[in-house]
């Protein structure tokens, strides 16, 4: 049970999957890959931070920032 949460913990960390495989001894991959599993939390994290539509969103925001500040500056010039 130790082994198998060290192994999921550290790739949760971002661990190299061979570098687990070292550690634990095995052979083979596939005997390791059975760590590979993740938490559903650590999935919907990866999912939030990762996703395509976020990058958009994130540009639409910065967008908007932009106009925003532009009209301050343009309302503070011209009084």
């Amino acid at each position: 049970m130790f082994r198998h949460t060290m192994a999921t913990l550290m790739l949760e960390a971002g661990a190299d999957v061979r570098y687990i495989q070292e550690i634990l001894g095995h052979a083979e991959l596939s005997t390791t890959a059975i760590y590979t599993r993740v938490s559903i939390g650590k999935l919907q994290d990866v999912h939030r931070r990762t996703h395509p539509a976020r990058a958009r969103r994130t540009e639409r925001d910065h967008e908007k920032l932009l106009s925003s500040l532009a009209a301050e500056l343009l309302a503070a010039d011209e009084s």
